[in-house]
């Protein structure tokens, strides 16, 4: 049995704060699962100055220079240590930081190999910043960092990675069900029920999440009372009389990304400030005001969304029973009001309520007999014949950090992760890279205990 204290760090494509989970983790027995217990969790604000600088670089054709990607590599270390400072977290009791960091650049195809950079060559890569050794030396702590590099350079796509955690989760016996993250961009999770008989997931991006709106708030009340997104959606919803349907169409048919299927997955890459800008000043031109070009710029997003399960989801997976929402997108109505009058058969919900019956996996070794559940409440229930007990358990805004967390936990003991069955290569990886720090010692011998355990990660219960 191994059991770490770690600290999951992420900062998502809005670059709006760095989430910090302060998580217990332990190793069943020899079995393949895990139990997690969130001990804390908050978020660490990014500078201004800091969210402006990385904005500027996440786009095609930025101007920069390795002097100013060198710094910024230092100053993001210095943000995710700060982050890590200002929890409140008693550090003597921490065996690992797992960090994120912040995505620069992601490129999840190869073009024209063997005709040099020149000349259009692209190899798969991918460009995560917070440097390790800077968060080491200031916390004095192990650090595991650079998560997303051996999935590229095993021939897969790297992102989204939250696909093997919400299947360990909230897989059901008998019901199809998706987990649909609106941040910066959207991804989703399709899991299937263990009544298929094996287990298995999807995922892939669906396209813009939150960032064309946020780009568009941000332009539109431009000055010294800017804002950053909008709250509640309440733009969104004092425009939505004005929604021009056409735009949103011929905008969807226009991107290529939205006809590709998966596995796929995008970034500011494509959906950018600049494109955010363009589709502004069109809408403009179209007379339609300020509350109008955010409830437009939304519903492209809902639409995004709702396509990508009307032709890659339901036509394999059949009927969606239930779709959870996570991200800071679950907080804008306008976006779960959408969803649940195009799907009006299937359950839309927050992440948080979402529960996994005390029950095991058909192939499963019968060794743990548990519950999880993503929620802050205690309740008891009985669903479609399944005792569910409902405890403490994480928040969806939580998610991502605590997956590092896991990540961090799972690098240092040797150990994968599944892969999803949408991907072309399924060699597991073991993701992440080690900077040693005072109790690295520890960590290992610690560590070591893994050996007694099976190498790919199995369920995952929540304390």
């Amino acid at each position: 049995m191994v059991k770490l204290n770690v600290i999951g760090l992420n900062c998502g494509t809005s670059v709006d704060g760095v989430d910090v989970a302060h998580v217990s983790i332990e190793s069943i027995g020899r079995s393949p699962h895990v139990t997690i217990e969130l001990l804390s969790y908050r978020e660490h604000p990014v500078p201004t100055h800091l969210r402006k600088r990385v904005l500027e670089l996440c786009r095609r054709g930025a101007s920069t220079t390795l002097e100013e990607i060198c710094d910024l590599n230092f100053e993001l270390g210095g943000l995710f240590a700060d982050a890590v400072l200002a929890s409140g977290i008693d550090l003597t009791e921490v065996d690992l930081v797992a960090c994120h960091g912040q995505t620069l650049w992601h490129n999840p195809v190869a073009l024209g190999l063997g005709d040099g950079y020149a000349k259009g060559e692209r190899r798969m890569s991918t460009l995560q910043m917070a440097e390790s050794a800077v968060i080491n030396e200031k916390t004095g702590i192990t650090v595991v960092n650079d998560f997303r590099t051996a999935e590229l350079a095993r021939s897969r796509m790297g992102a989204p990675l939250a696909g093997f955690f919400e299947a360990a989760l909230i897989r059901h016996p008998t019901k199809l069900r998706v987990s649909q993250n609106i941040g910066g961009m959207g991804n989703v999770t399709i899991i299937p029920p263990f009544s298929i008989g094996r287990s298995t997931y999807s995922a892939f991006d669906t396209g813009p999440g939150n960032v064309l709106i946020d780009a568009a708030v941000r332009i539109l009340t431009r000055g010294p009372d800017v804002r950053q997104y909008d709250a509640d959606g309440l733009m969104g919803l004092a425009g939505e009389a004005e929604i021009d349907q056409e735009y949103v169409q011929r905008y969807i048919s226009t991107i290529g990304y939205f006809a590709e299927r998966p596995p796929k997955t995008t970034g500011r890459e494509i959906f950018s400030d600049d494109m955010a800008r363009t589709i502004v000043s069109e809408l403009q031109e179209k007379g339609l005001s300020d509350n109008g070009i955010v409830a437009t710029i939304t519903r492209i997003t809902a639409e995004s969304i709702a396509r990508a399960y009307e032709e890659f989801v339901i036509p394999e997976h059949g009927e969606i029973d239930e779709i959870y929402i996570c991200g800071g997108g679950a907080e804008n109505p306008n976006l779960t009001s959408f969803l649940r009058q195009r799907f009006p058969r299937s359950s839309v919900r927050k992440l948080n309520d979402a529960t996994s019956p005390r029950s095991m996996s058909p192939e499963g070794d019968g060794e743990f007999n548990g519950d999880n559940l993503l929620s802050n409440s205690v309740a008891a229930a009985d669903v479609d014949g399944f005792a569910v007990e409902a405890k403490v358990g994480i928040p969806a805004e939580a998610k991502e950090a605590v997956m590092f967390a896991l990540l961090g936990f799972l690098c240092v003991c040797g150990r994968s992760v599944p892969i999803a069955s949408n991907e072309t290569r399924a060699e597991q990886a073991i993701m992440g890279k080690i900077t040693p720090g005072k109790n690295f010692g520890a960590v290992l011998r610690n560590a070591l205990d893994a050996q007694e355990t099976k190498d790919v990660l199995g369920r995952i219960f929540v304390k």
